[in-house]
């Protein structure tokens, strides 16, 4: 199990920085100009002209249009003309800020070294390869060096006016000239690695009439250019068709022999059952940039105003390293899988928080895991019972493993899913190795 030989670690003033940024995230105001005179350049126009906005409306409703179809209708372009724009306004912003929070904590836990090699997978215009620009712009001594991939023409021309200007800007990344081609089939001589990192953010939910499988063999194939102690990074949507697809991705990668570093958590050595395991984290609300306000202003604002932050993300490694090592699983614990023979009864188990706080005023709830789980599982702590011994529940970082003890199991038949009820006398402790948030 490999980490770099020369891991970046943030001096106090470089963490502070980043958490600044993070307490008010926001497009920087100089690749927001980059972006308004890459559409004036395309259009002919001013940004902010009255037609250009209506065409980067419509062409935000078409893209959400097809991005909720189901079967063949689901026909998701970002390729051409104004689909480029709207991307630009719509999604780029939300992207941003995610990828730099995602980077953060592949920062923080460790894996990233002072000089950085990405390879960004459908890259599009580039809002993964402006995200490393960003971060490593708020970093001394630390250096990236980023190579984008895409089909899409549009795309890279964009990618070029937008990701090459803004890197020369802040001086510590370098731009390779992105590759033209198809994702599904890289070119070989191209590519020639090796990389620390490679990000496939938003794309394999794309991909028309490719099964589970045939995706984890395409990115297992790219996990050959992986240096050693490399990482590969899959974001989804939060939505719950595409947040089940890429555990489904990920499960068959384990079962090709990658691991799954973070957010999951194999507690009983076996990986789960994704086909009813939607998870995702939050993060902060973005500021919208001018652009998006502008969109914003026109009648039904709200459908192009795009600023919550919701990311299902996978981390895979080569290497067996996982978040939180080899966690000792106390003894007389129950599987999630099983407590079908515990309903009604006080119980101990060991599971991860996988979701953010989705309960009310009264009650808590959170979604956890062990990687047994055939039915979905929340912890359930009434305010009223919340005390210090239980509070780890929600205190807990996204993934983190705990130990529940004396817990009651409830199963709900109309949903099919079951509770474990966190009372008064229930304690709840992160396991070793677990971090609050």
């Amino acid at each position: 199990m490999t980490r770099p030989s020369d891991p970046l670690l943030l001096s106090p003033e470089e963490a502070r920085k980043q958490e600044v940024f993070f307490s008010a995230p926001r497009v920087p105001r100089r690749l927001e100009r980059l972006i308004e005179e890459h559409i004036g350049r395309k259009t002919g126009k001013a940004w902010d002209d009255r037609v250009v906005l209506d065409r980067i409306r419509a062409a935000v409703i078409a893209q959400k249009g097809q991005y909720w179809a189901r079967g063949r209708h689901r026909q998701i372009s970002y390729e051409k003309g104004y689909d480029v724009l709207a991307y630009l306004a719509y999604h780029f912003p939300v992207y941003l800020v995610q990828t730099d929070l995602l980077l953060h904590r592949l920062v923080t836990e460790g894996l990233v070294p002072r000089h950085l090699r990405v390879l960004d997978v459908g890259c599009g215009p580039g809002v993964v390869s402006a995200a490393v620009v960003d971060y490593f712009g708020r970093l001394e001594g630390a250096t990236a060096e980023v190579t984008g991939l895409d089909r899409s023409e549009e795309n890279l021309e964009a990618y070029a006016a937008i990701v090459g200007p803004y890197a020369g800007h802040k001086g510590v990344v370098s731009i390779n000239e992105p590759v033209l081609a198809d994702l599904c089939h890289p070119p070989e001589d191209t590519l020639a690695g090796p990389f620390d990192l490679i990000v496939f953010s938003n794309v394999l939910n794309e991909l028309r009439d490719v099964g589970p499988e045939e995706k984890a063999a395409l990115v297992a194939g790219y996990a050959r250019l992986l240096s050693a102690g490399g990482s590969i990074l899959i974001v989804e949507p939060a939505e719950k068709e595409t947040s089940t697809g890429l555990r489904e991705v990920q499960r068959a990668l384990v079962e090709s022999g990658m691991t799954v570093y973070a957010p999951c958590t194999y507690l009983w050595g076996a990986p789960c059952q994704p086909e009813r395991c939607w998870t995702f984290e939050s993060g902060p609300e973005i500021k919208p940039p001018r652009l998006m306000e502008a969109l914003a202003a026109g009648k039904e604002g709200y459908r192009f105003r795009n600023t919550d932050i919701k990311v299902s993300y996978a981390v895979l490694r080569t290497d067996g390293l996982t978040r939180w090592g080899a966690l000792e699983r106390p003894a007389k614990t129950a599987r999630l899988g099983a407590l079908s023979s515990h309903v009604g009864r006080q119980v101990n188990l060991c599971a991860a928080r996988m979701s953010g706080e989705i309960g009310d005023e009264k009650r808590h709830v959170v979604k956890v895991c062990d990687g047994t789980t055939k039915k979905p599982v929340y912890a359930v702590l009434p305010e009223y019972a919340r005390n210090k011994g239980n509070e780890s529940l929600l205190a807990a970082a996204y993934g983190a493993p705990l130990l529940f003890t004396n817990a009651k199991v409830k199963y709900n038949k109309e949903a099919d899913t079951y509770s474990v009820i966190v009372g008064k006398k229930t304690t709840v402790t992160l396991l070793d190795g677990g971090e609050e948030s």
